[in-house]
């Protein structure tokens, strides 16, 4: 049974932690993803690491993503703990960027949260 979501947010940036059950978390972000808001991006990555077995980053309602957010994703996959498997869900922002920097070839990458 979900749980009242975790939230924190900057001006451009909002993040919810959903607990979906005792096997997933969903970290959904809204807003842009650029240098101005990668601190809270990182903050709420972090919060939701180690949690769950699974970690679900949403993006689909991501408005803009730098490539920050790429950087800031491969730094949360090298820190994670090996019992706990992380997807993103990239919507249109993030699909283009997560292939042009390679990361959809290091985490499962999905166009919504359907296909999970």
């Amino acid at each position: 049974m979900p749980v009242a979501p975790d939230h924190a947010a900057t001006e451009l940036l909002t993040i919810d932690l959903e607990h979906l059950s005792t096997s997933a978390t969903v970290c959904a972000i809204r807003g842009e993803i650029d240098l101005a808001s990668e601190a809270a991006f990182r903050a709420g990555l972090e919060r939701a690491l180690g949690g769950t077995p699974t970690l679900v980053i949403d993006l689909c309602e991501v408005t803009f993503i730098g490539s920050i957010a790429a950087a800031i994703v491969i730094d949360v996959l090298q820190h994670q703990s090996d019992r706990q498997v992380i997807k993103v869900v990239s919507g249109q922002c993030g699909t283009k960027v997560f292939r042009m920097v390679g990361l959809s070839a290091a985490v499962d990458c999905f166009p919504n949260r359907a296909p999970m």
